[in-house]
C-alpha cells in the first residue's frame, strides 16, 4: 500500500498524453488531403507505431516491477552486452551509409538506443561507488572512458546524433554527483574546440578561432595552476583534438558534414542538405497561435516536409496546432523531467538517485535537441521526440526509463 500511495501518477498520465499525442499526429502525416482517394492512404507507420507502444508498456512494467537492486548488479553486464551488439552490427553487412541495425526477418532494433539505458546504470553504478571522492583525476578518466568506447563505435556507424547523447547524458550525473567545475570543463572543452577547428576549416577559413579559445585554456589552466597534473590535462586534451577532429571529420560521410556546416552556416546549401530544415522552419512560423487545425496541415500534405513522422514530428504538431499545441507538449515535457529531479533528490539509493538525473538528462537532451533541430538552433543529427516520433526502439527504450523512475518513486525510501 505504501508504495501505491508513492507511486507518481502524474509522470505515468504525461506519457499516456504524449503517446495519444504521438499517434495522432502520425495519423495525420499520412493521412490523404482534401481531394484525395481516401483508399491511397497509408496507415502502417500507425498500426507498427501502436503494436510498439504495446511492446513498450511491457518494457515499463518489466522496469517497475523487477527490484532497482537487480538493476544496480548487473549493470556492468548489461552494458558489456550492449557493447557487443555494437561491434556486432559494425561486422554485419549493410548496403546503405550506415549500419545501425540487427534484423530478424521483419524485426529490428538498434543497439545504439539501447546503449542509452546501460550507459545511464553503468554511469550510475561507476559514480555511486566513488562518493568519499568523486574529484580524483582517475575517476574522472575512468568515467570518461566508459563513454568514450560506445561514443566512438556508434560514431563509426556513423550516428552522431546519437553519439552526442552519450555525453549528453553523463554530464548531468557527474554535476549531480559533486564533480569540480573544471573537471567538467575538461569535457566540453575538446567539444568547443572541435566545433571551433571546424568553423575555423571550412566556414572562416582560417584558424584564429581554435588558436583564441586555445589561448583562453592557457590561461584558465594557469590561474588553476595549483593542480597541475589536471591543468596539463586540459591543455593536453584540447591540443590533442585539433590534430584528432581534422582526422575524424574526413570519415564522415559527406551528408553529416554537411548537416554541422548548416548549423554553423544555414545559408550554405539551402537547396539542398539545408532544404528540410528551411521547410521545417516554414511549417511551423504557418502555423501561428492556434494552428491550421488538425489534419489540414499543408507542408506535411504537399511534401515538402521530409522525415515529417520522425525526426520532424514537432513541425507537423506546430503546423496543426501551432503554437498552442507546442507550448502543451514541452510543458508535458518539462513536467516530466522535473518530477525525474525531484524523485531523484528524495530517492535514499545513491545508485537510484543518479539513475533518475540521467533519466532526466536523456529526456531533456533529446527534446532540446530535437526541438531545436527543426528550427535550425542544432544540426539536423537524427535524435527522436521521445514518445511521438515514429520508432521501435527510441519507444521501448522511453517507456523502460519510465518504468525505472516510477519503480524508484514507489520504492523512494527503500532506494
Amino acid at each position: 500500500m505504501k508504495g501505491l500511495r508513492d507511486f507518481d501518477w502524474t509522470v505515468l498520465l504525461i506519457v499516456a498524453v504524449l503517446c495519444g499525442t504521438g499517434l495522432a499526429v502520425i495519423y495525420s502525416v499520412f493521412h490523404p488531403p482534401a481531394g484525395a482517394d481516401v483508399f491511397d492512404a497509408d496507415y502502417s507507420y500507425l498500426q507498427r507505431q501502436a503494436i510498439w507502444m504495446g511492446i513498450g508498456s511491457i518494457a515499463l512494467m518489466f522496469g517497475l516491477i523487477v527490484p532497482f537492486r537487480v538493476y544496480e548488479t548487473l549493470a556492468h553486464a548489461i552494458y558489456v552486452v550492449c557493447i557487443l551488439l555494437l561491434v556486432a552490427v559494425l561486422l554485419m553487412p549493410s548496403g546503405a551509409d550506415t549500419q545501425r541495425w540487427i534484423r530478424f526477418g521483419g524485426f529490428g532494433i538498434q543497439p545504439s538506443e539501447l546503449m542509452k539505458v546501460a550507459l545511464i546504470l553503468v554511469c550510475a553504478r561507476v559514480l555511486s561507488g566513488h562518493r568519499r571522492d568523486p574529484n580524483k583525476l582517475r575517476n574522472m578518466l575512468l568515467i570518461v572512458a566508459v563513454c568514450a568506447v560506445p561514443f566512438l563505435l556508434v560514431l563509426k556507424q556513423p550516428d552522431l546524433g546519437t553519439a552526442l547523447v552519450f555525453f549528453g547524458v553523463l554530464l548531468p550525473m557527474l554535476y549531480w554527483r559533486g564533480f569540480k567545475g573544471l573537471h567538467i570543463l575538461f569535457i566540453l572543452s575538446p567539444i568547443v574546440s572541435g566545433i571551433l577547428v571546424i568553423y575555423g576549416e571550412d566556414l572562416a577559413g582560417n584558424p584564429w578561432p581554435f588558436g583564441v579559445f586555445i589561448a583562453i585554456i592557457l590561461i584558465v589552466a594557469y590561474l588553476r595552476r595549483s593542480n597541475l597534473i589536471e591543468s596539463v590535462s586540459l591543455v593536453a586534451a584540447n591540443l590533442a583534438t585539433g590534430f584528432i577532429v581534422p582526422v575524424l571529420w574526413g570519415d564522415l560521410k559527406p551528408y553529416q558534414q554537411m548537416r554541422v556546416i548548416n548549423f554553423l552556416d544555414p545559408g550554405a546549401d539551402k537547396l539542398g542538405s539545408g532544404w528540410q530544415v528551411i521547410q521545417s522552419k516554414i511549417a511551423i512560423g504557418s502555423g501561428g497561435f492556434s494552428g491550421k487545425g488538425y489534419l489540414l496541415g499543408t507542408q506535411k500534405a504537399l511534401e515538402f516536409l521530409p522525415a515529417k513522422h520522425t525526426d520532424f514530428i514537432f513541425s507537423v504538431l506546430g503546423e496543426e496546432i501551432g503554437f498552442i499545441g507546442a507550448f502543451a507538449v514541452l510543458l508535458l515535457f518539462s513536467v516530466l523531467v522535473f518530477k525525474a529531479l525531484w524523485i531523484a533528490q528524495k530517492a535514499k539509493s545513491e545508485f537510484a538517485s543518479a539513475v533518475c538525473v540521467g533519466i532526466a538528462a536523456y529526456f531533456f537532451f533529446q527534446v532540446v535537441v530535437n526541438i531545436a533541430m527543426t528550427v535550425g538552433m542544432a544540426p539536423v543529427t537524427g535524435i527522436p521526440l521521445p514518445f511521438l516520433s515514429y520508432g521501435g526502439s527510441s519507444m521501448l527504450v522511453s517507456c523502460f526509463l519510465i518504468g525505472l523512475l516510477l519503480n524508484v518513486s514507489a520504492r523512494w525510501s527503500e532506494y
